[in-house]
């Protein structure tokens, strides 16, 4: 909120509001059944399984063997995941109830550096009148030799397979495009989940699962990124948040 209030755009002043995530120790058997959510199921890959994603991608600048392959895919899903897509799926809804044309979703580890930035790229990005469903403003591309130039120009890129999911635009017609795809009866990790439904997922089994529904943008050089460190945390006073801590999904 402080960072927003930085900013010189008073629509984001004054409009922004924090959204009441779940946090993961409320998240149980019981607390799924109660609210008619359930998650992912085939979830847990075997080794060779991994193995043989990973030889899908042969290029030695991709991240993906040392990624989501050989570490998340053999680990079950954590509730910290669980809720932090719970959040976002919440964000929509009011997007919706709202009525609003887009909005900027920010999660609670996001910082920028500069004052105005943020408003000075909304004004140049929303100045071409461009036509999209999602706008990430950062994240971690996982293939990014593989994201080709958009029509909008030199900065922006056509976005594949991506990590960090901390800040984006999302316009009305692609939060109802989410929404569709039923989300709360597989909850995953947050990035995997709107990674399938922009881009091809390395999951042949996730792609199955979610329609490649979003025309999606976004920013070749990150503007909005994510606290990873606990230290960074502490040094610009923004939250710090470390799913690997919230315990499986399944533990009761």
């Amino acid at each position: 909120m402080n960072l927003i209030k930085n900013e010189s755009n008073p629509d984001l002043i004054q409009k922004t509001k924090v959204v009441k995530g779940i946090h993961f120790s409320q998240i149980n058997d019981e607390f799924l059944s109660f609210n008619n959510l359930s998650y992912y199921k085939n979830w847990v890959l075997t080794q060779g399984q991994c193995d043989d994603i990973a030889k899908e991608f042969p290029d030695e600048d991709d991240e993906v063997e040392d990624g989501p392959c050989q570490r998340f895919y053999k680990e079950k899903l954590k509730r910290g995941q669980i809720g932090c897509l719970l959040g976002h799926i919440e964000c929509w809804k009011q997007i919706i109830l709202n009525n609003d044309d887009y909005a900027i979703v920010l999660e609670d580890d996001a910082w920028w550096p500069d004052s105005h930035c943020l408003s000075s790229e909304l004004k140049s990005f929303f100045s071409i009148c461009p036509d999209f469903d999602i706008f990430f403003l950062g994240r971690k591309p996982l293939f990014p030799k593989k994201e080709v130039e958009s029509n909008l120009g030199p900065k922006y890129v056509i976005p594949k397979y991506s990590y960090n999911s901390q800040s984006y635009v999302l316009s009305r017609r692609g939060c109802l495009k989410l929404l569709s795809q039923n989300p709360h009866k597989n909850l995953m990790s947050t990035d995997e989940f709107l990674s399938a439904c922009y881009s091809d997922h390395p999951r042949k089994d996730i792609s199955k699962t979610f329609d490649n529904c979003l025309n999606a943008i976004a920013l070749k050089n990150e503007l909005i990124w994510q606290m990873n460190t606990l230290e960074m945390a502490k040094e610009t006073g923004i939250t710090w948040t470390n799913i690997e801590h919230s315990g499986d999904v399944e533990q009761t």
